[in-house]
């Protein structure tokens, strides 16, 4: 048995400039910033003192994320964006010290010239023990971002972590390449999860089925509603209260294996559906999700369903947000 206590923290909101409403004063964004940090820092100190092994953050620890898609001054945004380790996570660090707790929170990298949405798994001690590099970013987000290119796992003192950020969710293979790397349990830091136009509770179906697919714990943190533990069976373990902020919790036994009472014990060896899943895949079956050209992309190569990608039809596509964005 290896038991965990996990937490998942949902701030009610993250101050932030409003550049399209013409608050574009740096001071004015960096007094945004430590007001946010400083309330990472007293929701991580409420986590850590319920005796959590690990606690999960939402994405855009500063609350940032907004200056970056003011692209008339794309130095907003990068003026803000920190190496790690830096500032931002060596605060963070105090936090696991102090509480000798695991943290998982995401935050906008820099590397070289380059930015990325990135989440960043802290140890006990402070030290970093990984960082994920968030895969599928939003038509937005590439306007100043770099997205990553592979799901890592990392070690900790209890088992195997991996980590998605926000968008990823929407793609079951985000989900499954962690689960065959190793990862026992998924963190999720994010914005939200939900996708408009889809069926009531979308959201929460889509964690539970990440959960389920691959038979590992999910924990998603996400400001302002919705934050939830799923355990590995798909069921809900905890739920953030909407629209407050909120802090949950679920005591999760790592070793735990579903079981299928069924006579397949008899027939295939074993009773644990999860090492079924597993060894009954069928890669060689699987070519059309690895193949970059599937037939189904033909469908959406004319307009009105194709990806806008020259840098003509990005600014017009920023011109619609200024416009829907500004007062």
């Amino acid at each position: 048995m290896r038991e965990i206590r996990v937490a998942s923290i949902q701030p009610v909101r993250q101050p932030h400039l409003d550049p399209f409403g013409g608050e574009r004063d740096r001071a004015m964004g960096r007094a945004k910033i430590e007001e946010n940090l400083e309330m990472a820092c007293r929701l991580l100190d409420r986590a850590g003192r319920e005796g959590c092994d690990i606690a999960c953050y939402p994405e855009d620890i500063q609350g940032i994320a907004h200056y970056s898609y003011y692209q008339d001054d794309p130095g907003l945004f990068a003026g803000f964006v920190e190496e790690i380790p830096g500032l931002t996570a060596a605060l963070i660090a105090g936090a696991a010290r102090e509480h000798r707790m695991n943290i998982v929170f995401g935050l906008f990298e820099r590397e070289g010239e380059r930015i990325y949405n990135t989440a960043v798994l802290m140890g006990r001690d402070g030290s970093i023990l990984g960082k994920y590099r968030k895969v599928h970013l939003p038509f937005s987000e590439t306007w100043a971002e770099t997205s990553g290119d592979s799901f890592p796992v990392f070690r900790t003192d209890f088992g195997t972590v991996g980590i998605m950020i926000c968008y990823d969710i929407n793609f079951p293979e985000s989900a499954r390449c962690l689960a065959l790397h190793g990862a026992e349990i998924l963190f999720h830091p994010t914005m939200g999860y939900s996708v408009a136009g889809m069926c009531e509770g979308n959201g929460l179906m889509r964690v539970r089925m990440r959960a389920m697919d691959n038979l590992v714990p999910v924990v998603v943190a996400t400001c302002g509603q919705d934050s939830v533990i799923a355990g590995s069976d798909g069921s809900v373990l905890a739920m953030a209260r909407p629209e407050q902020e909120d802090i949950v919790y679920a005591t999760i036994d790592l070793d735990a294996a579903p079981e299928d009472h069924s006579q397949w014990e008899i027939i295939t060896g074993t009773a644990d559906m999860k090492a079924r899943l597993f060894q009954e895949r069928k890669p060689g079956a699987y070519a059309a999700i690895t193949d970059p050209n599937p037939p189904l992309l033909e469908r959406y190569r004319h307009p009105g369903k194709r990806l806008r990608s020259s840098p003509e039809e990005i600014r017009a596509s920023y011109e619609e947000i200024r416009k829907w964005w500004s007062h």
